[in-house]
């Protein structure tokens, strides 16, 4: 087995990690980043849209505070919002900084563009960033993939891994940094990174820390349905002429009563417009129609950015459909990043409390920049403050025969159902989606127990495999989170829809719910807003 040694661990490599490295890199310590993929890329961070709410000289701190509280309809951590509020406009100047182009907008800031450009915003975020920790003493780790939080005595020591050649990794650290974003992918659809499995929820719950809110999962109306492309959203701004059509042909803006500002939709009825679209795709079609827009147009983000394709959106109409963007719940952590476990720190979309209910726009990035610092910072003051702590013969050789344990599983024959991973994610679907309701949730978590079972008797015949199984594993215990805690919320409130319940229920559910592992089942219990 290899042993690393380093004062401070990131495990993910989205921007609330590099932001976290970079911090704690201040402090002369020693950071690793570890990344399941490159450092910096197949990441959320760069498939996104590059827009950061923050108060700017049109849009006020206090206006950023009362939308953000609107948006999560009671259920926000309220010292977390203020921390973002505060720290947001410094998050801009350090950006900018390490060479991130910004740009001020109405309600905040946007990753600047070369005029003409068709990549992604989240890429030309991610790309100086990325060269700035190339350019750092940071060590980075791509390829690593992390099963285990090492706990002892109440505190985090380190992790356990594989690295990308396959062999164990034992890395003992001071301080550990969760960063890894959240659990869109486990969907059958999606605009996240394919394999966003909700890692980090699986090391927390794993290491004995409770959830909170996993149920609350937010969906973009207008994500690619068509069958031979990936599904990632159509990012606005959208122009005037773009349309929004039936399988017959209907013109829904003007049926729905939408107006003909789709920009103004995604805005101001983003989930309403979800589960309506839901409704709809359960009978029919439909199709987002960009064949009215100017041929001028196209020469500018984000139409030039589908010219990549090869399908001929200038021609004919293309299938949408609603599609998983971002969980709101996560691991509990104070204002400067802490978890509840000595020793660890997290930051981004693993974490709950920022968004409540439901996110507003912009405040993704926004809060993987200002909790990535904080969290970076606040797990170097802990690590300086720490005797170096080195393992012992005894405790290596536990650590080897855990990894001999999960190798192990490599005799015997893999032969999962193929489909085994898909079955999951339409199940995500079909139970856990926009629209949920009692009968269904019951029904779902019966299929989801015979899927487990399935899991179960896999046995990896290589590492690929073994990781297989952990995705797996990792997909199932979120399910089950979010189909349990769905069940148990009886009432609709923000990104949240229970047919049987339409009504948000502020007196029996202005509450969180709180997700625990006990022996290998998933618990779970309430908690008042006013405990928090």
């Amino acid at each position: 087995m290899e042993n690393i040694h380093t004062d401070i661990l990131v495990i993910g490599s989205g921007l609330a990690g590099i932001m976290a490295a970079i911090e704690a890199e201040k402090s002369g310590l020693q950071v690793a980043l570890a990344g399941k993929f490159a450092i910096g890329m197949g990441t959320n961070s760069a498939m996104a849209n590059g827009a950061f709410t923050i108060a700017n000289s049109h849009f006020s701190r206090e206006e950023h505070l009362r939308t953000t509280l609107e948006a999560g309809r009671g259920l926000n951590h309220l010292r977390m919002v203020n921390t973002l509020v505060e720290k947001g406009p410094d998050l801009i100047t350090t950006l900018e900084n390490q060479g991130v182009p910004m740009v001020e907008g109405k309600m905040g800031f946007w990753v600047g563009r070369p005029e003409g450009s068709d990549q992604l915003p989240g890429i030309l975020l991610m790309k100086p960033l990325r060269e700035r920790v190339i350019q750092s003493s940071i060590k980075p780790l791509p390829g690593l993939v992390i099963f285990d939080l090492v706990v002892e005595e109440g505190e985090v020591r380190g992790a356990f891994g594989f690295l990308r050649e396959g062999r164990p990794c034992l890395i003992r650290s001071k301080a550990v940094i969760l960063a890894t974003g959240g659990a869109g992918a486990i969907y059958h659809r999606s605009d996240n990174q394919r394999t966003t499995f909700g890692d980090g929820f699986g090391l927390a719950l794993r290491a004995g820390l409770p959830l909170l809110d996993l149920e609350f999962i937010q969906f973009y109306p207008f994500v690619m349905a068509e069958p031979r492309l990936h599904t990632f959203i159509l990012y606005p701004p959208y122009p005037k002429e773009a349309r929004l059509f039936n399988g017959r042909g209907g013109d829904l803006l003007d049926q729905l009563h939408l107006g003909d500002d789709l920009n103004q939709v995604i805005i101001t009825q983003r989930d309403t417009l979800s589960v309506t679209l839901f409704q709809i795709s359960q009978k029919e079609d439909i199709y987002f129609d960009l064949t009215g827009v100017p041929e001028e147009r196209w020469n500018h983000y984000p139409l030039n950015f589908l010219r990549r394709s090869k399908y001929p959106f200038r021609e004919r109409p293309f299938l949408v459909a609603p599609g998983v963007h971002f969980c709101m719940g996560g691991v509990e952590i104070d204002e400067k990043g802490k978890t509840g476990l000595n020793g660890l720190y997290a930051a981004g979309e693993v974490v709950w409390g920022v968004h409540g209910a439901n996110r507003l726009g912009g405040n993704a990035l926004t809060e993987c920049g200002v909790f990535g610092m904080l969290a970076g910072h606040s797990a170097s003051e802990y690590a300086r403050g720490k005797e170096t702590n080195f393992f012992s013969e005894s405790f290596k050789r536990r650590w080897e025969r855990k990894a001999e344990a999960y190798l192990k599983k490599s005799r015997g024959a893999f032969d999962p159902p193929k489909n085994l991973l898909k079955e999951l994610k339409i199940l995500a679907w079909r139970y856990g989606g926009p629209i949920r309701e009692e009968s269904s949730l019951k029904e779902g978590l019966d299929h989801l127990e015979s899927i487990q079972r399935k899991i179960e008797r896999v046995s990896p015949t290589s590492l690929r495999d073994l990781f297989k199984k952990r995705d797996l594993e990792n997909v199932a215990l979120m399910l089950k989170a979010i189909l349990k805690g769905s069940l148990l919320r009886k009432e609709s409130r923000g990104s949240f829809f229970r047919q049987d319940f339409p009504s948000q229920n502020d007196p029996e559910w202005l509450k969180h719910t709180c997700y625990h592992l006990e022996k290998g089942e998933v618990r779970v219990t309430h908690r008042s807003v006013s405990d928090v």
